[in-house]
């Protein structure tokens, strides 16, 4: 293949990169959204369902969060394999040290903590805030903690 075949799926691969990257943010401040929203709902409506109905209403924030938890891991699987790529090409066609992906700036920020790292503990962490949301809501509505606080005022 050419040389200017790689250059323009270089630039082509940067640029979807580049929107991977945006996608993710954007994910984040969607998933804190849609949680909150559906945690601040479940709270103030649950209690017009039914007792096995409103259950399930504790686990759509963990759902939700859980969803974009998945998305948010295959968008930065796709990133990766477009970086090895453009490692590759870099590789081949640009001078040593030079290009986005082997530039010594980019060296040393990969050995340290990523952005990405970052996120996705951020991300885990509102994950697990609503999996305690659920289990508390669950545990503190349902029977199981009546037969716990009888046994504790035994």
């Amino acid at each position: 293949m050419s040389e200017n075949f790689h250059i323009a799926e270089y630039n082509s691969l940067k640029a979807e990169i580049l929107l991977k990257m945006k996608q993710i943010d954007d994910s984040f401040r969607f998933m804190l959204i849609a949680v909150a929203a559906s945690m601040s709902w479940t709270l103030s409506n649950y209690r017009n369902f039914s007792d096995g109905v409103y259950v399930l209403l504790f686990f759509i924030p963990l759902f939700i969060s859980i969803s974009f938890t998945i998305y948010v891991v295959r968008l930065n699987k796709s990133m990766l394999w477009r970086t090895d790529y453009i490692r590759e090409v870099e590789r081949r066609y640009a001078d040593e040290g030079a290009g986005w992906e082997n530039s010594p700036l980019h060296k040393a920020m990969v050995k340290k903590r990523t952005s990405f790292a970052t996120a996705l503990s951020l991300i885990i962490a509102v994950d697990l805030i609503t999996a305690a949301f659920a289990a508390y809501m669950t545990f503190e509505n349902t029977s199981a903690f009546q037969a716990v606080q009888g046994l504790v005022h035994i």
